[in-house]
């Protein structure tokens, strides 16, 4: 770590701070893990979301011509200015 920076991060322990013109960010290496875990943790809980609407028979069969044709009939029939 230069000197700079040390003394910047001596002045400013969080958020973003400007070396050299530009916003530096610093990250942790254990918020880079936590930050991770969360990820995770979303990322599965919307998986079990998903597996609990299949199971329950809350699903669609993908048409993508039907999503299309929707999408234009509301789209024609929005106020286009």
């Amino acid at each position: 770590m230069t000197p700079e920076i040390r003394s910047t991060l001596d002045k400013h322990p969080v958020g973003p701070v400007r070396i050299d013109g530009g916003p530096i960010y610093l990250v942790r290496l254990d918020d880079i893990a936590n930050l991770q875990t969360l990820v995770d943790s979303r990322v599965g809980e919307a998986l079990s979301e998903a597996d609990e609407d299949i199971a329950a028979g809350r699903i669609v069969e993908w048409n993508p011509d039907a999503m299309k044709r929707l999408g234009r009939e509301r789209f024609s029939g929005s106020d286009q200015g």
